[in-house]
C-alpha cells in the first residue's frame, strides 16, 4: 500500500505545511478516517507509526514519552531531516483533524491544548464480556488492541479478563483474531477498499499478517473470500 495514496496526499512531499493540512483535512479515505476516530494523541500516533510500518516507509519513529498535553518521539537520528519535518506536519495534521488544537510539532515533540472529550463506548446490555469486548474492538478496529489496555477500558484486571473470558469458552487473542476478520469480511463484501487498506483498518500489522490471521480464521485468503458469491462463503466468522 502506497503511504501517501492511503492518506489521499495529492500534494509534493516539499509542499508547503498549509498545504499538507489543506489536504488531511479534504482526505476521504479509509485510512485517514480510522486515523481521525478517536481524539486521543497517543492512539492517533500509534496508529500513524503502524501505517509506516505497514507502508514500509525507511524512517523510524517510535513514541517515547505521552503527557497531558504534549507527545514525545523517538526518531532515527540517520533519518533525513526534510523525512521527518514531513512526517511530523503530516501527524500534527491527522491530530487537528481530530479536533486537537495542535500547538507547536517540532524537532519530535507535539503540543496540544483542548483535547475533546473520548467519545464514551457503548458496550451494550449483553452478560456476556465476549460481546461487550466485540463491541469495544468495534468502536475502533485499527487500534492495535493490547490485553491490559482493553481490560482497563473494561474496568477489569488483565487477570480477571483473561478468566471472564475462558469461563466463556474463548481467550483475548482469539477473540480479537476473530472480531477482526469479521469486520474485514463486512468491508471486503461491501465496499472496494483495495486488501492494503482494509488490512490496516482492520488493525493487522502488515499485509501479511492480514492474508496470514484471515486465512487462519475463514479458511480463505481475502482475495478469494472477496471474489466468491455471497452465498457460496461458508466461513467459521
Amino acid at each position: 500500500m502506497d503511504f501517501r495514496a492511503a492518506l489521499g496526499l495529492r500534494v509534493a512531499s516539499d509542499a508547503p505545511p498549509d498545504d499538507i493540512r489543506r489536504a488531511i483535512a479534504r482526505s476521504d479515505t479509509a485510512v485517514v478516517r480510522s486515523l481521525c476516530l478517536v481524539p486521543d494523541p497517543g492512539v492517533i500516533c500509534g496508529k500513524f507509526l503502524r501505517l509506516q510500518r505497514y507502508c514500509a516507509l525507511e524512517i523510524r519513529m517510535a513514541v517515547q514519552d505521552v503527557g497531558d498535553q504534549s507527545l514525545r518521539l523517538a526518531i532515527d537520528p540517520a533519518a533525513s531531516q526534510d523525512r521527518v519535518e514531513e512526517q511530523l506536519i503530516i501527524l500534527h495534521a491527522l491530530m487537528e483533524r481530530a479536533g486537537l488544537q495542535v500547538r507547536t510539532s517540532r524537532q519530535g515533540v507535539i503540543h496540544w491544548q483542548d483535547a475533546p472529550p473520548l467519545p464514551e463506548v457503548d458496550t451494550g446490555t449483553s452478560q456476556r464480556l465476549t460481546d461487550h469486548l466485540h463491541r469495544l474492538i468495534a468502536s475502533d478496529p485499527a487500534r492495535a488492541w493490547r490485553l491490559e489496555e482493553t481490560a482497563a477500558w473494561l474496568g477489569l484486571s488483565t487477570r480477571s479478563l483473561q478468566r471472564y473470558l475462558l469461563a466463556e469458552g474463548g481467550r483475548f487473542s482469539a477473540t480479537l483474531r476473530h472480531m477482526r476478520t469479521s469486520l474485514a469480511s463486512d468491508m471486503l463484501r461491501n465496499s472496494d477498499q483495495s486488501l492494503g487498506e482494509i488490512g490496516f483498518c482492520c488493525g493487522y500489522a502488515d499485509q501479511a499478517h492480514f492474508q496470514r490471521e484471515f486465512r487462519k480464521v475463514s479458511g480463505q485468503t481475502p482475495r478469494r473470500f472477496r471474489s466468491q458469491p455471497r452465498e457460496s462463503v461458508k466461513t467459521a466468522l
